[in-house]
Parts: structure tokens; sequence; C-alpha cells
């Protein structure tokens, strides 16, 4: 796989330990890369739900 670099990429997001966020795959969001719901008027299309756990040390 060819390497990912910055200036290739459209939108980075960055989480942290604990963040939780819902991004959009319909592309009507108005808050893009973020869900909004837009996709409920596009059936098929809800959002990716992308969590970070929490770092479990001693585990």
């Amino acid at each position: 796989m060819p390497e990912v670099k910055a200036q290739d990429v459209l939108t980075i997001v960055t989480l942290k330990p604990g963040e939780k966020v819902a991004l959009c795959r319909c592309y009507h969001s108005k808050q893009f890369p973020f869900c909004d719901g837009s996709h409920k008027e596009h059936p098929g299309k809800g959002p990716a739900i992308v969590e970070v756990k929490e770092d479990q040390k001693g585990d």
C-alpha cells in the first residue's frame, strides 16, 4: 500500500483516548466530516462511528 501523505488527505480528524465521533458517509452533512443526521434522508448511508478506547494500563 502506498504511503498516505497529509497533502493527499482531504480531512484529518485527530481523536484522543475516550473520544467518540460519528463521521458522515452520505456527503450531505453541513458539518462534514462529522455527521449531522442528514443521512436520514438518504437511506443506507448512516455514519461511521469511530471511538478511541481509553488506555487500559496494567491489563
